[in-house]
């Protein structure tokens, strides 16, 4: 007997049950609608914020051919300049050479690349500049203001005194390596601004003490107070008062609170604008914590131990540690408050919706992601993750497919010149919940089985964003998510399609041998003339006589035999058993 396909234990209906499970239709159809307004919103949006020909972003660090000056007169050049010997001036970060009887200063910024050889008794030194068409490594066209310009790609000398070609050679390195340290420092440094100067509390401001900051300052970990003061907030270490982090409002972009529910400590946090340096780290992101447990009774010394049996001490125990949380927490969110209050409406606090929360891996390890009211944070442990929401594009998930155990999401921004953030191991089991808490906050979201090369898609957006609103714009993750359900679908189903047939194959090949058997019985039969007989039988006289027949023809045919019935007799009887 076939089974059917509903009925049958990995059928498509168990399969697809088992997909949507924690999700009914009604809301998954209304999704997948409101999931298609937002879209076309989005691309309403994108055709009206760019034009025709526009750039997303005009980047200061796209690849050019700089100036460089190393002297603006020739006075300023040392005075050994006449010896015509190479030499090396660290106060204006030059090299001067002796190019046909002239000293000529080249800025390091100029110099590619320097190297060293011996051969024989002589010591070659090479110096490569950059030049365009060679920027970085890169032959790339670089825009240079004068197009008939002559450049020199290298140069090289030789000299016996190896000694002081081995010195030229290290302080030129040297040289090159501090001038990359500071550009680097310098790109590093280039976003952080200067802050608006903190207006102290001339009466006591309100203070909550024995908090812990991160990130740390140096030296020893010690608890300060954070106080509030006119424009801002203030952390002092009790150790060295010069040590101490500003926080104005005019910087803070979120201010949240964490209680210390299912986690070891309560913490207030603030999201920055711009960054700040705290010590030597740039950072945005500041909170300031303490811990939820203390672990003061020590379970085998303790005198309150000593006096107590049974397992009086450790409900004890329970019942003041919560007792403390509660504690905690009511004192954090009232001080949370009171900076709101005294932001004067440019602050809110936000508080992670526990519940809602859902494993994640964003940088190294797997997290706890909790959405807040303005947000997607992750606050326990660094490096801390504040996505604010207003600020995504759109949501893509990626490796959305059945058989898998978890999924990936990709946070796109509406600022293109930003690298989309990418959040992976997600568990499978979370992607309705995922799915529907963007879509309550408005947030469009795309699906597709496999990862894309976001660097490609966002390269080509940024070359020409209208271009790519004009052609569809993310309508073509929706494209790629509806083909690879659909496609997931047909796979299904040709899986189950496939068993069926084989089912029905294995039915027909049963079938065929059972009519087989049936002519193989109403053959060997040829006295009788219906099939039923054969299924009846015959008896033992019959068969010895049916066989005694056929030996005799086939004896008649090969002509051995004269068709004698004597020769039937001399034939030995079959021996019949019961």
């Amino acid at each position: 007997m076939v089974t059917s396909p509903s009925k049958r234990p990995g059928g498509r209906m168990l399969r697809s049950r088992a997909r949507t499970s924690g999700m009914d239709e009604s809301v998954a159809f209304k999704l997948k609608e409101h999931q298609r307004e937002l879209v076309k919103q989005k691309q309403d949006e994108g055709l009206a914020r760019f034009k025709r020909g526009d750039a997303a972003v005009n980047n200061d660090d796209e690849q050019g051919f700089k100036k460089y000056e190393s002297y603006r007169r020739e006075s300023m050049l040392p005075a050994k300049v006449d010896d015509l010997r190479i030499m090396v001036d660290l106060r204006a970060q030059s090299i001067i050479l002796p190019i046909s009887a002239y000293a000529v200063p080249f800025h390091i910024k100029t110099v590619k690349n320097v190297s060293k050889s011996d051969e024989g008794d002589y010591t070659y030194l090479r110096i490569n500049f950059v030049t365009p068409g060679q920027l970085s490594g890169k032959k790339d066209n670089v825009p240079f203001d004068t197009p008939d310009a002559t450049f020199i790609r290298n140069v090289s000398y030789r000299s016996t005194d190896a000694r002081h070609m081995d010195a030229l050679f290290n302080e030129i390195t040297e040289m090159r390596r501090v001038a990359s340290k500071r550009e680097a420092d310098r790109k590093e440094l280039a976003d952080i601004v200067e802050q608006d100067q903190l207006v102290l509390n001339k009466a006591r401001p309100l203070t909550l003490p024995e908090v812990f900051p991160r990130p740390a300052l140096e030296g020893k970990r010690v608890p300060g107070g954070l106080t509030i003061h006119q424009n801002g907030v203030r952390f002092a270490s009790p150790l060295r008062p010069d040590q101490r982090i500003d926080i104005p409002f005019s910087n803070v972009k979120h201010l949240f609170y964490q209680p210390c529910d299912g986690e070891l400590i309560v913490l207030i946090h603030f999201h920055l604008k711009a960054p700040v340096m705290i010590g030597k780290r740039k950072t945005k992101d500041i909170q300031f914590y303490r811990e939820a447990s203390e672990v003061q009774f020590d379970e085998t010394g303790n005198r309150k131990r000593r006096y107590r049996a049974g397992d009086e001490d450790e409900i004890e125990l329970e019942q003041e540690e919560r007792r403390m949380r509660h504690q905690l927490n009511k004192e954090f969110k009232h001080f949370s408050q009171r900076i709101a209050d005294a932001s004067e409406g440019r602050l809110q606090v936000d508080i992670p919706y526990r519940d809602l929360g859902f494993n994640g891996v964003p940088s190294r390890a797997s997290v706890l992601l909790q959405p807040t009211t303005d947000c997607l944070v992750q606050l326990t442990d660094p490096p801390f993750l504040v996505v604010t929401l207003s600020e995504i594009e759109i949501v893509h998930l990626e490796r959305v497919q059945y058989g898998l155990s978890s999924f990936d999401l990709v946070f796109v921004f509406s600022d293109f010149s930003r690298a989309p953030l990418h959040v992976s191991s997600i568990p499978t089991s979370s992607l309705d919940d995922v799915k529907q808490w963007l879509d309550s906050v408005d947030v469009a979201v795309t699906e597709g089985a496999v990862n894309l090369n976001w660097g490609a898609i966002m390269k080509t957006i940024n070359d020409d964003p209208f271009a790519f609103f004009e052609e569809g714009g993310w309508s073509f993750l929706q494209g790629d998510a509806s083909d690879a359900s659909d496609a997931e679908d047909s796979e299904t189903a040709s899986e189950f399609g496939s068993d069926l047939v084989e089912d029905d194959q294995e039915s027909t090949e049963y079938s065929e041998s059972e009519s087989d058997f049936g002519a193989s019985d109403a053959d060997s039969g040829e006295g009788s003339e219906e099939g039923e007989e054969s299924e009846e039988g015959e008896d033992w006289d019959t068969l010895e006589s049916n066989a005694a027949k056929e030996d005799r023809n086939k004896r008649l045919e090969r002509g051995e035999g004269s068709g004698d019935e004597s020769e039937d007799d001399e034939k030995p009887k079959v021996k019949r058993s019961k």
